[in-house]
């Protein structure tokens, strides 16, 4: 019997509906799908599925559910909450199994469901969404399948709305979109526990941070909502990794050493939500790492904390961990603090790629988002990466309070120059909730989201600058920053040499620069280069 059924990511992007617009329109739209889309066969189309088509003779929406799961595309590449959850709860005797993602695994999910006599309560995480549209439409698809399904949302995005909009907002929605519950803690591990113990007892007065309709007729029920209360993360659970089952995972896994982040960058509201930055001993993750590799397929790792390098004595010891095991790892790192000795250590414990939240290659702009590193210092640390064969993935902002046009050529030339492999761009996004917001006054900063302008720059220039980068750097290869590191670490994953990926991208962002200049045949020399690639 199964407690929970957990949905933790699902193809979020709905192709079909960009696919409708007009193309001799696009200039209307041009910046929601340039780059992170190519146009192919008359439809919009993300990377991946455009490698499938070249490389399976299919697209990922013509395929059956069980050929879905070996197709490409970036919501297979497992992710950590369900996983994660699933440990935790096996603990205290609750059963939950893991759909990882829905649009492939539905025949999965509908025979899990239909097996127990008692349904499971089904959870959605809302971690990638960015507003209700996603989860309108599982829900949609969850209840024609099974109308008396409870459905508990959890996750980012639900813990940003109840921030900024208040527990009261979650009424209409919830009603709406037939939602029995919501958890909207930062850290809501216990109170998913507690939900699941208290559904069962028929008591929910001592589930925290719940918001939930009382009642089986979404018009017509009564809303309710228990006390909020802060939860430290759960970064010690018990490694039960070889005893959950994930048949979605192929040889690669996530997990984390840490959470939050001990510094305080302008554009970020991370640190603020985490309160803190906390981390797990490496003993700990080392008995984790070691269930992980007993008795599976798994020979890599991809390590999601925010800042898994500092402190750097710890992260010494980490990596010196690491390279008592056989597999590969990737990462998110600080490069400011990378010197010989660890580019040495990363190297020898199986590092393959790093992602660097460079932002900025202008030390003015820099100072403005509280970076606390300097261009010289980013450019040591490159260079030492490449020096000991680690692959590189550099994220830039472009537009940020401070921006110009000299500026933005400060980052063309650094990502010309400091050996770069592979970098992404990416629009401020203005958010009222980042330490910016206090300074809006000093920049002259309004608007909000992707919409703004300030003393230097406006987001529509922002976005005229980022397309001109995108098409004339030369010596880097752009990634979609949406899935960057994933990316790298997905195909990877399923068999692409690093040098076999770059090709790849090179000719899919060569065949995007036709398309950005209005050449739209999908007999290119681009299509061609990258057809030959793949067969």
């Amino acid at each position: 019997m199964i407690d929970i059924i957990l949905i933790t990511q699902s193809d979020s992007v709905d192709y079909k509906q960009y696919s409708r617009l007009p193309l001799e329109r696009i200039e209307l739209y041009r910046d929601l799908v340039f780059p992170r889309m190519v146009h192919f066969k008359n439809a919009f189309h993300s990377h991946l599925d455009l490698i499938n088509h070249f490389k399976s003779g299919i697209f990922f929406n013509q395929a059956e559910y069980p050929q879905r799961r070996n197709l490409l595309n970036i919501w297979n590449l497992p992710g950590l909450s369900g996983i994660h959850l699933a440990n935790y709860l096996s603990n205290y005797g609750i059963k939950a199994a893991v759909i990882n993602n829905i649009d492939s695994e539905w025949d999965i999910f509908c025979a899990l469901y239909e097996k127990n006599t008692t349904p499971p309560l089904v959870g959605i995480s809302t971690t990638f969404y960015l507003s209700y549209t996603e989860i309108r439409r599982l829900s949609q698809k969850l209840h024609n399948f099974a109308p008396e399904m409870e459905i508990v949302l959890g996750g980012a995005f639900v813990n940003e709305q109840a921030m900024n909009n208040g527990i009261g907002k979650f009424e209409n929605s919830m009603r709406k979109n037939k939602i029995s519950y919501v958890l909207h803690a930062f850290n809501s591990e216990k109170d998913l526990k507690d939900l699941l113990l208290g559904r069962a007892s028929g008591n929910l007065d001592q589930v925290n941070n719940l918001a939930y309709l009382e009642g089986k007729d979404f018009a017509d029920c009564s809303f309710k909502a228990t006390a909020m209360q802060w939860h430290p993360p759960v970064l010690e659970t018990p490694p039960f990794w070889d005893k959950i089952e994930t048949p979605f995972v192929n040889r690669t896994i996530p997990m984390r050493t840490s959470s939050g982040c001990p510094f305080c960058c302008a554009f970020c509201s991370y640190p603020k939500v985490a309160k803190g930055f906390h981390t797990m001993s490496c003993e700990e993750l080392e008995k984790n790492i070691q269930a992980v590799l007993r008795g599976s397929n798994v020979n890599k790792i991809i390590f999601i904390d925010d800042t898994i390098n500092v402190p750097v004595p710890r992260f010494k010891e980490l990596c010196k961990m690491f390279a008592k095991y056989d597999f590969d790892w990737f990462s998110f790192l600080r490069v400011q603090f990378v010197d010989q000795e660890i580019a040495q250590l990363m190297k020898e414990s199986g590092c393959k790629a790093v992602y660097l939240g460079i932002e900025s290659a202008s030390d003015t702009v820099l100072k403005n988002m509280n970076k606390k590193a300097t261009v010289s210092q980013y450019r040591r640390g490159i260079e030492l990466l490449s020096r000991n064969g680690i692959k590189s993935m550099a994220a830039f902002i472009i537009g940020f309070p401070g921006e110009t046009e000299a500026t933005v050529q400060e980052n063309v030339e650094f990502i010309e120059t400091t050996g770069l492999d592979f970098y992404t761009l990416k629009e401020f996004y203005y958010m009222s909730h980042t330490p910016i917001h206090q300074r809006r006054e000093e920049y002259g900063l309004s608007g909000m989201g992707n919409k703004w302008r300030h003393d230097t720059m406006d987001s529509n220039t922002a976005y005229q600058f980022k397309i001109e980068m995108f098409k004339g750097i030369k010596n880097s290869v752009f990634i979609d920053p949406d899935t960057s590191l994933w990316y790298l670490a997905y195909l990877y994953d399923q068999g692409f040499s690093i040098n076999a990926i770059t090709e790849i991208q090179t000719a899919i962002n060569d065949i995007t620069i036709d398309q950005i200049d209005g050449v739209y045949r999908d007999d290119t020399p681009s299509f061609k280069r990258l057809a030959k690639l793949l067969q």
